[in-house]
């Protein structure tokens, strides 16, 4: 079967325009709750500007974290590789189900992020956007921008660099094992996406091994999925059927050649070409350049002093930075990168041909146990990785369920878990109407609360002066 490179020969402009950097938007809809009534004068604007510098010096953020990419990657973004990681970023035949790529859930025109409160991945109406239309998955696609920097991936962190650092291997990742040609966590995270049935791979030839709910997914559209090997997993077998079709396209064959001299001299392409070029372009969208980052390198007018009063909440009364760390580890990404549990309303699509993909978790099939998915440990129900706040106010969804459409809401979630969950309306929330229909319950989520939410937060202008 031959494949050519469809939608990724488009001339896609992502690139060359500038992502909206309103990451700490959140800190200025923190103090628009509580509005300043009057106008700062100079000296009120210079005892912000010193108190807000030396609380960004005591927090170690420096605003200088998207200049450090290349020194830590100690190279520099190779453009060749970059742009074959675009065009496979961009092209359905990477899906065996064909109607799918990295692109449909991480869509450009949210920050490369997904459109939807929860993702739809294959058998999808051929649009991304609000309108997109499908079987849902289990949970929100998060943004592939400023990736590069991040230690943990995924909701439930089952992606990690062992030593903390997604720029070092010496410890390896905890997938795939450790090699030398994935230097970085997203070469590692990108041998995973094209072997999710869910998300690309589909359902076609799978009748009768998975379960029978199951079985009314197998349409028999798009490219057959393989067995499961010796390991009794798809991925393997998924993954060398992917690598089939880029090494029977022409096209693939001359610019991975061009990349890669093995495969120029005549040596099949392998997957970690695939996971070094994904990642390649993925290193292409970080953007750390907002107008805290400007303000921290010292330009004391890139925040308005409204924004400066919202980041003395955001770093002081109201802790926000607890969890969304910007010092160490962090890489001043707004998260500490670690699982908790803050009181998310469960919300969960029927299952079926054309309504959702996933069997969720209990036994009314409406909850998400999050990281105990993946260790087996009660302790660890609902907990998810803190969500990096850069680019946020792209997102048309916060939580990792998408639970809440408006950044206003999320926010003031925040300040009082208990209170938000209980009175919790997908309607007024504005998520979608299939979504509506099937909340999980909400008291065994409040009784593992995190502590640091456990008492409501009460905030005021006076917070943000002091």
């Amino acid at each position: 079967m031959k494949f050519s490179l469809r939608y990724s020969l488009r001339k896609w402009h992502v690139l060359g325009t500038p992502l909206s950097l309103a990451a700490l938007s959140v800190i200025a809809v923190v103090i628009t709750m509580h509005p300043w009534d009057g106008q700062a004068d100079d000296g009120d604007t210079s005892r912000l500007d010193r108190t807000l510098v030396n609380v960004l010096r005591a927090g170690r953020f420096t605003g200088q974290v998207e200049a450090t990419l290349e020194a830590r990657l100690g190279r520099r973004i190779d453009p060749r590789l970059a742009d074959l990681g675009r065009l496979l970023f961009f092209d359905t035949a990477v899906g065996l189900y064909e109607d799918n790529a990295c692109a449909g859930c991480h869509s450009p025109a949210r920050g490369f992020g997904d459109t939807r409160s929860i993702a739809i991945g294959v058998q999808n109406n051929g649009v991304v956007g609000p309108s997109r239309e499908g079987p849902r998955n289990q949970r929100r696609t998060p943004t592939v921008v400023n990736t590069a920097f991040y230690p943990k991936l995924m909701w439930n962190g089952r992606f990690f660099a062992l030593s903390d650092d997604p720029f070092d291997n010496s410890q390896g990742f905890t997938f795939p094992p450790n090699h030398r040609t994935i230097t970085h966590l997203l070469i590692a995270q990108a041998h995973i996406p094209p072997t999710e049935l869910v998300e690309v791979a589909g359902f076609t030839g799978t009748r009768g091994t998975i379960g029978l709910r199951f079985d009314p997914f197998d349409d028999g559209l798009g490219g057959v999925v393989p067995p499961p090997d010796s390991s009794g997993f798809r991925n393997e077998p998924i993954r060398q059927a992917v690598l089939e079709r880029l090494d029977t396209t022409p096209e693939y064959r001359k610019l991975f050649g061009k990349v890669f001299p093995e495969v120029r001299a005549g040596a099949p392409i392998d997957f970690s070409m695939f996971g070094r070029a994904i990642a390649e372009f993925e290193f292409t969208l970080v953007r750390a350049n907002a107008a805290i980052d400007r303000y921290a390198r010292g330009h004391c007018d890139a925040m308005t002093d409204s924004q400066k009063r919202g980041a003395l909440v955001f770093f002081g009364k109201g802790n926000c930075v607890t969890c969304h760390a910007v010092a160490g580890e962090s890489n001043e990404m707004f998260s500490d990168f670690q699982m908790h549990n803050i009181g998310v309303p469960q919300i969960a699509p029927a299952f079926g041909v054309g309504l959702g993909n996933v069997i969720f978790d209990g036994p009314g099939e409406n909850k998400d146990f999050g990281l105990e998915q993946i260790t087996g440990n009660p302790a660890d129900r609902y907990k998810f990785r803190s969500s990096p706040l850069r680019n946020v106010a792209l997102q048309p969804a916060f939580f990792h369920n998408g639970a809440f459409t408006r950044l206003e809401d999320a926010i003031r979630h925040h300040l009082d878990v208990a209170a938000s969950a209980r009175n919790y309306n997908p309607a007024s929330a504005g998520v979608d109407l299939d979504l509506r229909n099937r909340l999980g319950p909400i008291e065994p989520v409040l009784a593992t609360l995190d502590p640091l939410l456990a008492t409501p937060i009460n905030l005021t202008i006076e917070n943000s002066t002091t």
